[in-house]
C-alpha cells in the first residue's frame, strides 16, 4: 500500500501530490482542463500522456477522494492500491495519420455509429468498439467489414456495475466516445457525457440518434426510413404515379455519421483552443434537412405565389438531366447542366435543332422522348465510346459487380478486399502528407475483450470472475 504524505517540492497540481515522497509525475493539469506544461523525470518516464493518465485510473485509486482533491477539498491523501501498465500502443497509434494518438470508446451498435468510428479509424485513432454480450448471436449487429476494420472490440455489460468500471477506465484515457442509443439510455446505464466529464474533463461526447436530444420526437422510436421521410427527402423520390421510393441506401444514417465525425473533428479542433471537452447531439433527420435548401427555397417561392404547388420534377421535365435506358437494358446518366455541355450533348445525338431549348418547358416532354428512342438504338458500352470526350457529361449506371471491376475506382484505391477475398470500399480522402490506412481487419465479437482488460490493469482471476459473471464475454481462443 502506497500513501501520499508530502507534497511536491515544485509547485503542481493536487494530482501530482498522490504520489509525493515516492515519485514526481508529469503536471496533470490536462484534469483541470488545460494542456500539460510541467514534465519531470520519474518511473513513467517514457509513457504517453494519455498512457500516464489511464495508469493513474487504473491502479483502483480511492476515486472520492481524488475528486475532492480535483476540486480542492479533501486533506489530499489517497491510497493506490497497485499501479498497471495499460494501454499499450498498437498500430493504431502508428500508422503516421492524421488521427494518431486519439482514443475513442463507441457504445453504438448498427450502422450509423460504426460508419462514423469506421472514419476516425480509417485515419489513425484507436477504437475500442464495447457491446453487450447478449448481443453475439445477434443478426441484426453489422457484420460489415468496413465499419469493423481498424478497430478493436469488446464483449461487456454496461448494466453491471463491474462493467460500467471497465468503461470508466477506458473512458479516463478517451479522447472521443460516441453513443447511438435512444436518448436516455447512456443515463439510465450511467455512462453519460455528465458523468464521464467529471472523470475526464477533455472527453468529446457525441450522440448520435434519429431525432436528436431534445424537441417533441426525441424519444420516438425511429429507423433510416422513418429520418427519411419527416427529413423531406422521401418526398422527393418519386415514381411516375407519385408514390415514394425508398432509397437504395439507409441515407439519413450515412449522412449522419458524417455529420457526426465532422462535430468530432471539431471539438477536437476546439479543444486544442479551449483544453476542454464537449458535448455533441448529432440528428440523423436534422443532417438530412441541411441537406434540402433548394427544395425548401421552392417551396418558400411556391407558397409566396396564389395557386402554386412545389413539387418533385416528372420524368419529362428536365431532359438534360436524368437517366436513359440503353438498348442491353442498362442505363447512362445524363448531367448537361452547362450550356456548352447540352449543345454537345444535342450534337452527339443528331440533334442541333434541340440546342435553343434545354430550359423550353413546353419542348421538354418532346426532347425527352426524342432521347429516350435514341439512347435505346444502342448498347450502353457503344454510348460510352460515343460520349468519351473530357466534356462529354454522362456516366454508366454500374451495379455493385460492375464497380468491382471499374478501372477507376481500382485506380483511385476504392476497392479494398480483406484478407479472405471480401471487397470493401477504400478510403474516400485522400490526404497527401497524413493519408488513412487499413491497418487491421474486420473483428470478431468480443475477440479483444481479454486483451483490453490485461491493457487496463485486471489480472487473469479477475477476468475469469467477470466472465463467469456475465460482465464481459470472449470468443475461445
Amino acid at each position: 500500500m502506497i500513501h501520499a504524505a508530502s507534497p511536491c517540492e515544485t509547485d503542481v497540481c493536487n494530482v501530482c501530490r498522490l504520489f509525493a515522497g515516492l515519485v514526481v509525475v508529469p503536471h496533470f493539469s490536462f484534469l483541470h482542463g488545460f494542456a500539460p506544461t510541467a514534465m519531470h523525470d520519474h518511473i513513467l518516464g517514457g509513457k504517453s500522456f494519455v498512457q500516464r493518465v489511464a495508469i493513474l485510473w487504473s491502479g483502483k485509486l480511492a476515486f472520492s477522494p481524488l475528486l475532492d482533491m480535483l476540486n480542492g477539498e479533501g486533506s489530499g491523501s489517497v491510497c493506490i492500491q497497485e499501479t498497471h501498465i495499460v494501454l499499450s500502443n498498437v498500430d493504431d497509434n502508428q500508422s503516421g495519420a492524421s488521427l494518431d494518438g486519439v482514443r475513442v470508446v463507441d457504445l453504438s451498435r448498427l450502422l450509423p455509429g460504426p460508419f462514423c468510428s469506421g472514419i476516425l479509424a480509417d485515419h489513425g485513432a484507436s477504437v475500442t468498439v464495447i457491446e453487450a454480450p447478449r448481443f453475439r448471436n445477434d443478426s441484426v449487429i453489422v457484420d460489415v467489414p468496413m465499419v469493423q476494420r481498424n478497430k478493436r472490440h469488446m464483449a461487456v455489460d454496461l448494466k453491471h456495475e463491474a462493467g460500467r468500471e471497465i468503461f470508466m477506465r477506458l473512458a479516463a484515457a478517451a479522447d472521443v466516445i460516441l453513443e447511438a442509443f435512444r436518448p436516455g439510455v447512456v443515463r439510465d446505464l450511467g455512462v453519460d457525457y455528465d458523468t464521464v466529464k467529471v472523470l475526464n474533463p477533455r472527453i468529446i461526447y457525441c450522440s448520435l440518434s434519429g431525432y436528436g436530444q431534445y424537441g417533441p420526437l426525441a424519444k420516438k422510436a425511429v429507423h433510416d426510413l422513418n429520418c427519411v421521410a419527416y427529413a423531406g427527402v422521401l418526398d422527393l423520390l418519386r415514381d411516375s404515379q407519385g408514390t415514394p421510393i425508398e432509397p437504395g441506401l439507409p441515407l439519413a444514417g450515412l449522412i449522419g455519421s458524417l455529420y457526426a465525425a465532422i462535430g468530432i473533428l471539431l471539438a477536437l479542433q476546439a479543444r486544442n483552443v479551449t483544453g476542454a471537452g464537449q458535448y455533441i447531439d448529432v440528428s440523423m433527420s436534422d443532417s438530412l434537412m441541411s441537406l434540402l435548401a433548394l427544395p425548401l427555397a421552392e417551396a418558400h417561392s411556391a407558397a409566396t405565389q396564389a395557386g402554386a404547388q412545389a413539387q418533385p420534377p416528372g420524368a419529362h421535365a428536365r431532359p438534360y438531366y436524368r437517366s436513359y435506358r440503353t438498348k442491353d437494358a442498362r442505363y447512362l446518366a445524363v448531367g448537361a447542366l452547362e450550356k456548352h455541355l447540352w449543345k454537345q450533348l444535342c450534337e452527339k445525338l443528331n440533334c442541333p435543332f434541340y440546342t435553343d431549348k434545354q430550359h423550353d418547358s413546353e419542348a421538354a416532354e418532346e426532347i425527352a422522348q426524342y432521347f429516350e428512342h435514341a439512347f435505346a438504338q444502342r448498347d450502353l458500352d457503344d454510348w460510352l465510346a460515343v460520349f468519351s470526350d473530357a466534356n462529354d457529361c454522362v456516366a454508366p449506371v454500374l451495379s455493385g459487380a460492375e464497380l468491382l471491376e471499374d478501372k477507376h475506382a481500382a485506380a483511385r484505391g476504392m476497392l479494398y478486399r480483406t484478407p479472405s477475398g471480401a471487397p470493401q470500399p477504400g478510403i474516400a480522402v485522400k490526404l497527401g502528407a497524413t493519408p488513412g490506412s487499413v491497418r487491421r481487419p474486420g473483428y470478431r465479437f468480443g475477440e479483444h475483450t481479454k486483451e483490453i482488460l490485461v491493457e487496463l490493469g485486471y489480472t487473469e482471476r479477475e477476468i475469469a470472475e467477470l466472465v463467469a459473471a456475465g460482465t464481459v464475454w470472449a470468443p475461445a481462443v
